[in-house]
This record gives structure tokens, sequence and C-alpha cells, in this order.
């Protein structure tokens, strides 16, 4: 069975999911595109690490400050990436791939903060 998660790049024996799992959630979602098929495994991939990073935060890291929080956060991401882009610089600590994903996730928290399903200490 061949692997799609991550791209070849990225793959790790963690981070797997098998072309079947991927190609049968397309079918259920309607996903025409390779765009959408490809955006589905970047999406799991940010969920098992929005999983990950929670395990080492907790929640509440972000109740204390909200979608407010998400907002500073968001912005500090965006600053770094624009500061590596227009300078030419390559990161010295978190790859651009990092922060993309780091965005993708503060994203989804925030939508989680929108609608209520934020959970406190769980």
């Amino acid at each position: 069975m061949g692997l799609i998660f991550m791209s070849k790049k990225h793959r790790g024996k963690e981070e797997k999911c098998s072309e079947n799992f991927l190609a049968q959630i397309s079918v259920e979602l309607g996903l025409e595109t390779p765009q959408g098929k490809r955006a589905l495994a970047l999406a799991l991939e940010c969920v098992r690490l929005l999983d990950s990073k929670q395990c080492d935060y907790g929640p509440n890291n972000i109740s204390y400050s909200g979608e407010l929080g998400i907002a500073v956060r968001q912005q500090d991401k965006v600053c770094r990436l624009r500061h590596l882009l227009e300078n030419g610089r390559k990161a010295n600590h978190e790859a651009l791939r990092d922060t993309y994903m780091d965005m993708a996730n503060y994203g989804l928290i925030g939508l989680m903060l929108d609608d209520g399903t934020w959970a406190e200490g769980s």
C-alpha cells in the first residue's frame, strides 16, 4: 500500500497515511481536484501536529487569551514569514513549512473558539 500523507521530503513512520484511506475520504467529501486531495493530506498532517502540541501545552494556553490571543499568534507568524521571504533568508529554527502548519492550526483553533467547541482543561 502506497503512502501519500506527507510529501516524500517530510515523511516519517509515525506520520503516514495509506492512499486507500485518503482516497476513501476524498470520495466521501466529493473531492475532484489534485489540489483538494493534497489539501486533505496536508490538513490531516496539521491536525496530527495540533493534537501532538496540545498534549504538551494543554488547552488552557489558548483559553486564557481566546480569539485575541490567536490573532496575536497569527500576526507573529505572518511577521516572521514576511521577514524571511522579503529578505530571502533561510530560517534558523523553524522551517517555513512549520510556520505554515502553525498558521493553519491557529486558524482551526480560532474556528473552534468561534463555534464554542474549544474545551478548557480537557
